[in-house]
Parts: C-alpha cells; structure tokens; sequence
C-alpha cells in the first residue's frame, strides 16, 4: 500500500481543487482556522463523502469504488465528535473496530486481545463496562482512538482527536500517534494545537477558505509569514534549547486590517 492521493477538482462549496498524496510512516497535520475545511477534507479521504470530480485513491484502488468494509479494512476514522447518546458501554465500543475483521458475532480470542489490547493503551481498563453516556468527554475521546486501534487499519484519520483532553492525555496520545507511525502507519489528524502540530507531525497541510495554501515538512509549511496570513497571530520559531528541535511560539493575536473580519464559525 503506498497511502492516500487525493486528486479533487473540488467539493462545493467547501473545497477548492486540490492534489495531495501522503505515504505511510507519517504524522500529518491538517491545519487551519475554523471553518476552513479540515473536516471536510478527512470525510473526503474516509469516502464518507465523494468529491465532485477527481477521486481519492488507497492502495492504488478509487475508494469510492470499494465496499464500506474494505475502506473499514484501510482506513480507521474518528469524528471531530463522539455523542454521549450511543447506546453501548466502552468494551461493546471498542469491539466494533473488529467488524471489518470478523463477524459481528465472532466471539474468538484474536477479538478479545485486539479490544483489550486497545484499551490498556488508551488507559479504559475501569471504564469497560461503563456505558459512554457515564464519561467524560475525553474519555469517549480516547475510547474513539481505541475503536481505530482496534480496527488494525494502516491509514487513521482522526478528526480533532486531542480535543476535550488534559494536557497529559493530549501529549500521551500524540505521543502514541507518532509510535504507531513508526511502525509503518499513516496518521492524518485535524488539530488545533499549532505548537503541538510543530512538535509532532512529520508534515502539515494547511487549509484556508478551502484551499490548500500550504502543503509540505512542517519546516516548509511553518514559515512565520504564512502563520500571521493564515491564522492572523503572531508566531515565532525557535530551537528548542534541550534537544534543537524546531518549536513555534505563539505570541498573540494580530489586528484585523482595514475591512477585515476574522470568521467566528
């Protein structure tokens, strides 16, 4: 499997024609203010939605073309949002990663091990049984992120998946996001987060309006004046002192220019 190209004309009215292909082994960051279409964008790569013209091609196969349970079988994806009126507990959750897998039914030990397996890396082991409308916000995250893991797919697509989390949760799982692509996976993920994208993410792909102004290392997609355009802050690169990785810090926020609004949505 090579990874994901995507080749769109667009996706009204939210998309403007784009062509991006990505690798496995890799954490790439979709980047961009709100609004902007990074959701949009990882619906499209999931096939939950088809691009107006062009295709998003997996393992050299259209996605569009394939049944739902080979893209389940290639791609693990996890919404911006996981509601707290899913009628199951965190164990029966999880399990559902194996469908593409096996049986619904199946009852075999390979499902138990992967389920448990993904949730002792997510840290749920107490939270088995309890049903998702009992827990945190943050909790149903990582329990999302289990779900994925469980899936055993090679593509994940994980759609804000540090929101709702405490420091600690979103640095361990970012962490762990780059551990699973070291072995080979590709990890794409909308994030807010821009120090943390720096930090993390092997590449980024920046969105505005729609549009990809941005796509590269996070060194060519980092520059201090695409930041101020893009996001309108003022952001600063630097060594970080310790290790001599690349960091950005935020300073603060730019004044709108003369007519200018910055978007709310």
């Amino acid at each position: 499997m090579a990874g994901v190209r995507l080749d769109c004309a667009a996706y009204l009215p939210i998309l403007k024609p784009m062509s991006i292909a990505l690798d496995l082994g890799q954490v790439v960051g979709v980047i961009g203010p709100n609004g902007a279409g990074k959701s949009t964008l990882l619906r499209l790569m999931a096939g939950l939605i088809a691009p107006t013209s062009g295709q998003v091609v997996v393992a050299d196969l259209p996605l569009t073309s394939q049944s739902p349970r080979w893209r389940a079988q290639q791609i693990a994806y996890l919404p911006q949002f996981i509601g707290d009126d899913i009628p199951f507990t965190v164990r029966e959750f999880v399990e559902m990663g194996r469908y593409s897998r096996e049986s619904a039914f199946a009852q075999g030990s390979s499902r138990q091990e992967a389920v448990m397996a993904a949730v002792a890396q997510m840290g749920l082991e107490r939270l088995l049984d309890l049903p998702l409308a009992q827990i945190s916000g943050g909790e149903r995250q990582r329990a999302g992120i289990a779900r994925c893991l469980a899936q055993a797919s090679p593509v994940f697509l994980l759609d804000e998946p540090i929101a709702n989390l405490d420091v600690f949760y979103q640095l361990d799982i970012l962490s762990r996001l780059r551990g699973l692509a070291a072995d080979g996976r590709l990890i794409v993920l909308a994030i807010h987060h821009l120090e943390f994208a720096m930090r993390f993410c092997d590449a980024c792909i920046a969105l505005d309006h729609g549009a990809v102004v941005a796509f590269g290392s996070r060194d060519e997609v980092f520059q201090t004046e695409l930041v101020q355009r893009v996001f309108h802050i003022g952001a600063r690169r630097f060594a970080d002192p310790f290790t001599g990785d690349p960091r950005l810090s935020v300073m603060g926020c730019l004044p709108a220019k003369d007519g200018e609004e910055r978007e709310e949505s």
